[in-house]
């Protein structure tokens, strides 16, 4: 995905007026024109965004949605090359979002890093998983249990 998809894609997600409940997904197939859904249960959806089968995922609980995961690199190597590739590409999207959105909230550095810009409601994460970038709008009651759970963790290890 070029910087200008991403940024629309961005902008699209931070706009999107949605109930974010399950039974009213096929509002962001209309808005975002995602095909073919694999229903992997009634709480967890996927679609071809256009890179591809299952490359955006829906993940509700209990029929609220929590999370909308849209890749925006296919795999990359398991590999130093692979890796560094897909680090480049993070910073460059994380630079035509600052561009477009302002700077961000969150920096989370580390093994996964993220880039976040929170809203009233819900948080856009741009996420480095090492062999593929991921856009992520996700309900700011989800991405605090989600940090709670993970600085729990950290504690722990």
């Amino acid at each position: 995905m070029d910087d200008s998809d991403v940024v629309g894609l961005a902008l699209k997600l931070r706009s999107l007026v949605w109930s974010w409940r399950m039974e009213n997904l096929m509002r962001l197939v209309v808005v975002f024109g995602w095909r073919d859904p694999i229903i992997q249960s009634s709480d967890w959806i996927r679609f071809d965004s256009g890179l591809g089968p299952g490359s955006c995922d829906v993940i509700a609980k209990d029929g609220a949605a929590e999370r909308i995961e849209i890749a925006l690199s296919t795999l990359a190597a398991d590999d130093a090359a692979g890796r560094a590739a897909v680090h480049d590409a993070f910073n460059r999207a994380s630079a035509a979002l600052a561009g477009a959105l302002g700077a961000p909230a969150t920096e989370v550095a580390g093994s996964i890093p993220e880039i976040r810009w929170g809203g009233d409601e819900t948080t856009l994460l741009l996420t480095d998983l090492g062999v593929m970038i991921r856009l992520r709008l996700v309900t700011n009651s989800w991405l605090a249990f989600h940090d709670e759970t993970n600085d729990r963790q950290d504690r722990w290890t």
